[in-house]
């Protein structure tokens, strides 16, 4: 991917910093509670800040329309593969990660000396809502 000219964006300038978390073992009538009255598409499934397990979109909720969301925790339905970038990457390297994986976000993480930590989340939508207005050269 080529950059317009002159424009040096990176990861941590379109990202959402921070992370909205739920343990594997929550049920998922508080994972729906927690998606819907936080706004957000997808919750990150964590032992711990550092410990990642997986993530939880809205697509892996309305599986169970219908269903008794008391029967099911989030490492039930979760998806195990949680593909990340660090927030110094250039956007081009998260549009590439994100084409390439076929997902909707990834995670941005750094490297800290516990471990890789989760600093934020940049979706397609972020990296959208950075492109209006920005100066294209056609």
């Amino acid at each position: 991917m080529s950059s317009v000219p002159g424009v040096d964006v990176r990861v941590r300038d379109v990202m959402h910093r921070g992370v909205i978390t739920c343990k594997p073992e929550t049920l998922l009538k508080e994972v729906v509670r927690i998606l819907s009255d936080a706004g957000v598409h997808a919750l990150i499934v964590a032992r711990s800040g550092t410990q990642v397990e997986g993530v939880i979109s809205h697509v892996d909720v309305i599986k169970l329309y219908g269903k008794n969301l008391l029967e099911y925790k989030a490492e039930d339905i979760m998806t195990p593969l949680v593909h990340d970038v660090s927030p110094d990457e250039p956007i081009e390297r998260a549009i590439e990660l994100l084409l390439k994986h076929r997902v909707h976000r990834l995670l941005v993480t750094e490297q800290r000396p516990e471990g890789k930590v989760a600093v934020g989340v940049i979706s397609t939508t972020d990296i959208v809502h950075h492109m209006r207005g920005q100066p294209w050269y056609w």
